[in-house]
């Protein structure tokens, strides 16, 4: 489905058959020499039929078309590679490029420091294997990856009647890049905002903290003069510093959610997950679906190692095992 939002700013639903997301906006530029898409959705055949529909109908030629990805994860850049065109330039950030340019050079190393770090949190080797068999992100990536034009904190893209400057807003990945119009006050907020869904912060390597990240990068697109807000997933919403003071609370209680937890005994981060509140329709843990089952840990992860940082709890290895209590 293709909507105007604004005078040559439109939007593409495209798809995510079996996500509890639905589906991912794809926001186009048209211009009259060049057109600019925001996210692709992602690598399978339903996700590449909507968006190439989409822009035919906005009359859009991937020959003269330059794509800007706003974060690494497979339903925003899946379909990158098989759009982008010779004379295209695909805009991308510089860290998560690094972590893509490291699962290319050691596929396998990368892998298995992801299944380490799995284990760690409290994962079994079973529930590993059909988690990683199962997560969109290696189904539906790229097999290849465009060369990149990467992005910095203040660049400036023109495309159509716009003129966007770049914000970077670490968190949900470690590069993420939003896209701020200050003359028509519009945020293109790829996962960093959504209006209604609480975006997915992970963290699985120790020195990471991608909760601090996300928090000041709240309260650095809280600054910007926005009426509009486009995000990644779901309806387009105006109230900006409404939704952040919802998110900034939403992790608060995060927090003392795991510190009550951990009043009560040790726990591993799998534990931890286990005992949080989710919004995930199952009567049970055992009833999660095994990727939920892999975000909402990585979650667990991301507020064990802010609390860690600060003080409030502390971590220890045990029998490759890490343990969490309060300090």
């Amino acid at each position: 489905m293709t909507q105007e939002i604004l005078p040559g700013l439109s939007v593409i639903e495209v798809p995510l058959p079996q996500s509890p997301l639905k589906s991912v906006n794809s926001y186009v530029i048209t211009g009259s020499d060049r057109n600019l898409v925001i996210d692709t959705g992602m690598r399978r055949p339903e996700c590449e039929a909507a968006i190439r529909s989409g822009l035919d109908e906005l009359a859009v030629e991937l020959g003269n078309t330059d794509f800007f990805i706003t974060h690494m994860h497979a339903d925003h850049m899946g379909l990158v590679s098989e759009l982008a065109g010779e004379g295209s330039t695909v805009y991308f950030n510089r860290p998560d490029g690094r972590i893509l340019a490291g699962w290319v050079e050691d596929f396998t190393g990368s892998l298995d420091a992801l299944i380490g770090a799995a284990r760690k949190a409290g994962f079994s080797g079973q529930e590993v294997r059909e988690a990683l068999e199962r997560h969109p992100g290696f189904k539906y990536s790229p097999t290849e990856y465009p060369p990149f034009e990467f992005l910095e904190d203040g660049d400036r893209i023109e495309a159509g009647p716009y003129r966007f400057d770049v914000v970077a807003t670490p968190g949900h990945t470690p590069g993420h890049l939003c896209l701020f119009e200050p003359e028509h006050k519009v945020l293109i907020s790829g996962d960093h905002v959504l209006g209604d869904i609480t975006p997915n912060i992970t963290v699985w390597k120790k020195d990471d903290d991608s909760l601090g990240d996300y928090l000041e990068s709240l309260e650095k697109v809280a600054k910007l003069d926005v009426d509009l807000v486009l995000p990644g997933h779901r309806r387009a919403f105006n109230d900006l510093s409404g939704r952040i003071d919802e998110l900034q609370r939403h992790h608060r209680q995060r927090l003392d959610e795991v510190l009550q937890i951990l009043q009560i005994e040790k726990c591993t981060p799998y534990e931890v997950a286990s005992r949080m509140t989710w919004d995930i329709v199952a009567e049970s843990w055992a009833g999660f679906p095994i990727v939920q089952k892999w975000f909402a840990t990585s979650e667990a992860v991301s507020h064990l190692r802010y609390l860690e940082r600060r003080g409030f709890v502390t971590g220890s290895e045990v029998a490759g095992v890490l343990r969490f209590g309060c300090a």
